[in-house]
Order: C-alpha cells, then structure tokens, then sequence
C-alpha cells in the first residue's frame, strides 16, 4: 500500500503521514499493555479478553489478539489496532493518538503542526515537567521531615494511634509540613525552583510584601498521585498544636483537611486518593473499594484490601468513575455509615450506570467509616467483618430498594415518594430481566402494585429514552459467512453462490493461515474479484515474510465499515488452532474454490454461446463452428469436475 491509500483520518493538517512511519508506531506498541492500562484483561486461550468499554454489558466480548496486533469485540463490534484504540479510548483523532503512542514508542514523527502550535506545546509540556518535579521535591522533603522535624513527633503520634505501619507510611509517601511559614520556600529556593512555578503548582502562596510562604504548615502530608505515578498536589491534615507555636501558623479556623488548589497537573475531579497503590490489585481482581477518606484508604490497605481509593474531597465524579473503570468493572462504595455517607451512596448510582461499573454497597454501623471499624477492638469488627461486609454486599439498587424501608410511612403519598427515590435507578439498569427483579423487589418492599411501580419506572425510562422491554431488531451488519458484501451485487443464485465462496475463501484463511500455502490458491487470481484478491495476496505477503498477519492493513483493504467489521470477526477467532479446525478450514476452502471453478466455467461457455449465436447471425460458419467446439470442451470439463467434485 502507499501513502495514498491511507484513510482520510491518516492525514495531517499539512500533507500525508508515512505509512511506514505509522507500521513502527503499530510494532512497537504493545496492544495488551496498553488496553491493559485502561481496563483489566484476562487471558483466554489465544487471546485476552474483558468487559468491552465502547458498550455496557456483563459477559465479557471484547477481544484482544496480540499476534496480529488488533482487537475485536463480538458485542459492538468496534474492531482496529492500537492507534483506533487510542483514539476511540481517549476521543482524540488518528494523528493525536500518533503523537502520543509514537513518544511512548521512542518513535520520531515528521513535524506537520504550525510553529506556533509547535511552540505552545513544547511550553505545555515543559511546564508540566516543572510543576511535577516541585511536587516531588516537595513529597520528598515533607517525608524527611516527618522523621526529624520540630514538632514531626506529634504527626507520628497519629499515625502511631491510627497502628500506621512504617511500611504503609512508606509506600504512600506520608510526611509532615514543619512548623515554619518557609521551610518548604526555602527547601525549594535551595533546589533552584522558581517561587513562581511552586505557587503554580500550589505548594507555595504569595506574601502580603513581598515573596512567598508555604501552604502547607503543620500538617499531615498525603502525597496525590496522577495516572503516570507523578506526585501532583497534597492533602495536609490537621494537628495538635502547642502553645510554643509561632502565632497565626496554624489559624483556629483552618479545616480539618487542607487541599492543594487546582493546577495545570491537577484536577481534583479527575484524580482518585490511592490509586497508584491500588491499580495493580483492582486489574487483578476487575474490582474496586471507594471509601471517602484518606486515613480509610491507609487503613483498608493495611488491612489488606489494597483496591481501595478514595474521591479527593469531592462526591464521586463521572470522571473518576470512567478512571476507576479503566482498572475494574465492579466497585463496592464503602462510604461512612452516617446520613452524608447514605446520601454520597445513593448519588453514586446514576455515576456508575453511566460509565458501566456494576455497583454494590459495603454496609457499616452507624457513625463509623472503614477507619475506625477496621481499628475497632469490637471482636465481631475489624479484619474479619469488614471481610464479611464486602462479600455480603448487596448491589447498588438493591441497597437503594431495602433503605427505602426506613422513609416508610402507612400513607401512599410517603410510599411513593419513596419510589420516586429509587426509580431511577432501577431505570438505570440495562439489562432487562434484573430490571423486572428489581421491580418485584420493589413491589413487596413497598407495599405497592406493580402497575404503579412499573408506571413510574416507565417514566425514568422515557427520560433516558430507553424502553421497557426488550424488541428485537434485525441486524444490519452481514451474517458470518455472507461479509464482503460490495463484491457482487446480490442478482441471482449464481452471483449469491459466488459471494459466499468467496467470503469462505477469505474466512479459511484468516483461521488458518498455513492455508495460504496450499497450491490451488494460484488459480485464485482469475477466480475472485481484485478486492478478495488483494485481501488474499497481502495476507500470502504477510505470511511468507514473518508467519504473522497484520491485521491492520488487511482491515484497510476492507471497502466499507460492514465488511471491515466482519473481517474483524474472522481475523479474531473464538478457538484455539487445533488440527480439527485446521481440516474444516481446508474443507471449507477446497469447497469454495470448487464451487468458484464451476461458476467461472459457467460464465465462460455463457460468453461463447453468445459469441456463438453471434458468429451464426453474421454468417461467419468457420467462427461459429470454432466457438462451438470450444463451448462443448468446456461442457465436458464442467462435467468432469461435476463427477470428481473438483
């Protein structure tokens, strides 16, 4: 293929991007590591698969084939390589997921962004690079200041009451802003960072006259990670503090937490507390633990429960829900066992449905959170509990149907507001029969008929535009075994018998690719149209020069989005090569050339009937005579083949 044969969105602003240039970026890209670090997958024969995250659904369909460099899902059928993933994952277009995937790559690409464009982001980037060094800086100075500081022994002590160990102390970086108006300034004026780029960062806040101070002053320091593992903004905790203190350095109406402020690196929103410690246990178990707090989460993972995270002083966003969702597909919310706790869980429904992440609902005791039930010397607490309340907790509805109970009135009016509560949750459930349950659930919990509550479920669903039950559709994507369906028109038998073989042609050797060394396929050429042609002859180059196919230059060939689709499925097969699969493939191959000789002989001895009326019509008896001779050998040869099925 050259460069014009690229599709449009190859492009760039200012001419077209090598091809090979584009095939470094695809080799040197590893698709199972880079769609592992959006969702977890887990290994199934030949190919890892998960949960697709282009459509919501509870089996896992979508497909990740490492050899030939593509993935595929059974479910939406969303198919491509690395670069399509990239795009469709983060919503950029083909030549951003270049740039981005060809640096990770260590790949150089030909500059095609204006100047300025060049500039600008060069400046971005420096200045991301800056702000995150501060906050390293930072990180590391506060945790030594945690070891010898004036005034660190009283940060220790929290940590010691809580049963911190040094090693959880550790590994999320825990440290402590001394007691000093400049002791970070000063730290970071000693390391040559400029006042300006720390106060950017928020590490450091202007003077009334004059120079900067530190934000952060006597506080338990919790360091915040973003997804690349760079330290971007802190969560300083209060302490006790002694009379010996400088005045004013700890004002009496400073909050419990301070934050750091948004910055260019950090979007409060975004990001979630823990989850540099928690991603590789959340990918292992295709679940996640949100709590609320940051000592929660400290104590969860001591405790062992190392896919726990929490929001960063905020109710639980649809971003850090889509976050969440690219390491687990399940989430337990462990929120306190107080009023706000209830009310942030009950928020949380319509977040989860959104983004597909099934919910379930971690239930504790009035007026505590997972810190204080994991620290409690209540023996039917602690470890061993909090084990029991995360096996036993029920879904997100279903928690949201059975507390319903308690705004329970004898009046209907009450009953029904009640309803209208949880509707929309229950509205918010795609799968049809786990609806209906939840309706019967709801039914006998709230002592109503079910036409009423199916009524006002209706109406949620209306708001979604979703309906009430299931109707099938017909599909208009091409069955398995009739794809390519632009290379014939469908007119007549002949020309549906000829679609399918050679579609069969196609589907074998995608299976199988050893296939394409058998020698029959030399004839194919004067057998299938130029697109299955081309098709078979990129795959026969492929695998005489490496024993691989490149799935995403064959998908290139394909003519539109329905073929290309079912190229996807045959190129992403759903069992292991075997030699049982192996035999149906040839026999489906021999099959399909046989059926394709016979039509192309068909064809031949129509066009010499027709040249032999015509030679007839004209007089010319030598002519037609020659033409019917070769019209009765061909004949013959049909016949021969008819018998030996060949």
């Amino acid at each position: 293929m050259s460069p014009s044969d690229f599709p449009p969105s190859a492009r760039g602003g200012s001419g077209v991007i090598d091809r090979s240039v584009v095939d470094q970026v695809r080799q040197r890209t590893d698709l199972v590591e880079l769609v592992g670090q959006y969702m977890p997958l887990r290994r199934a024969g030949m190919n890892w698969i998960a949960r697709c995250p282009f459509h919501e659904e509870r089996t896992p369909s979508f497909n990740v084939n490492a050899e030939r460099g593509f993935y595929f899902c059974f479910g939406c059928k969303a198919s491509g390589d690395a670069l399509k993933f990239y795009e469709q994952i983060e919503g950029v277009n083909f030549v951003e997921a270049l740039r981005a995937l060809a640096e990770k790559a260590g790949v150089e690409l030909p500059e095609t962004r204006d100047p300025e464009r060049i500039a600008e982001d060069r400046r971005q980037r420096d200045l991301g690079e800056r702000l995150a060094a501060a906050c390293e800086l930072a990180a590391a100075y506060y945790e030594r200041c945690l070891v010898d500081a004036p005034y660190s022994e009283l940060a220790r002590d929290v940590l010691s009451e809580r049963g911190v160990a040094e090693e959880v102390t550790a590994r999320f970086r825990l440290g402590y802003a001394p007691a000093r108006w400049d002791g970070l300034a000063e730290h970071l004026k000693a390391q040559k960072v400029s006042p300006a780029d720390a106060e950017l960062a928020g590490l450091l806040m202007p003077g009334r006259n004059g120079g900067w101070y530190d934000r952060f002053r006597h506080r338990l320091m919790f360091p915040v990670v973003d997804r690349a593992g760079r330290v971007v903004a802190f969560s300083g905790r209060v302490l006790p503090v002694t009379e010996d203190m400088p005045e004013g350095l700890v004002p009496e109406d400073a909050g419990k937490y301070i934050n750091s402020p948004e910055t260019p690196l950090y979007k409060k929103s975004e990001l979630l507390y823990g989850l540099g410690s928690a991603r590789t246990t959340m990918r292992q178990k295709a679940e996640a633990i949100l709590v609320e707090g940051n000592f929660d989460v400290v104590q969860m993972h001591q405790h062992g429960f190392t896919e726990t995270v929490a929001p960063l002083g905020t109710s639980f966003t649809e971003a850090q829900a889509r976050l969440l969702r690219r390491f687990a597909e399940n989430v337990v919310l462990l929120f306190d066992g107080d009023e706000a706790g209830r009310k942030a869980t009950a928020a949380a429904y319509s977040v989860c449905a959104e983004v597909g992440l099934a919910a379930r609902v971690g239930v504790l005791p009035a007026k505590m959170d997972p810190d204080s039930y994991l620290r409690s010397a209540d023996p039917e607490f602690g470890l061993e509990g909090m084990t029991q309340i995360l096996h036993g907790a029920p879904s997100l509805v279903e928690w949201l149907i059975s507390t319903s109970r308690t705004r329970l009135r004898d009046a209907v009016p009450q009953r029904i507001a009640a309803l209208r509560i949880i509707a929309p949750a229950i509205a918010a459930v795609r799968d049809i029969g786990e609806r209906r349950a939840y309706i019967s659930q709801a039914v006998h919990t709230l002592h109503l008929d079910e036409s009423v509550v199916e009524g006002i479920v209706r109406e949620n669903l209306r708001q979604i535009g979703r309906p009430m039950e299931f109707t099938e559709q017909k599909s208009t994507l091409p069955k398995a075994r009739a794809g390519l369906g632009e290379l014939f028109p469908s007119a007549g038998e002949a020309r549906v018998m000829d679609r399918k073989a050679q579609a069969a042609i196609v589907a074998s050797v995608l299976w199988c690719p050893q296939l394409l060394e058998v020698p029959e396929l030399a004839e194919l050429n004067t057998l299938v149209d130029k697109i299955t042609w081309s098709l078979v002859a990129e795959a026969q180059r492929e695998w005489a020069e490496g024993q691989r196919l490149d799935a995403p230059t064959l998908l290139d060939l394909a003519p539109n989005p329905a073929d290309r689709q079912w190229l996807a499925e045959q190129l992403s097969p759903t069992e292991a090569e075997t030699p049982e699969l192996l035999a149906r493939a040839r026999a489906m191959l021999m099959g399909a050339l046989t059926t394709l000789r016979r039509l192309h002989i068909g064809r031949v001895t129509a066009e010499l009937k027709d040249r032999s009326f015509a030679a007839g019509v004209d007089g010319d008896h030598k002519s037609e005579a020659q033409v019917l001779n070769e019209e009765l050998n061909m004949k013959r040869e049909l016949a021969l083949k008819r018998r030996v099925g060949g």
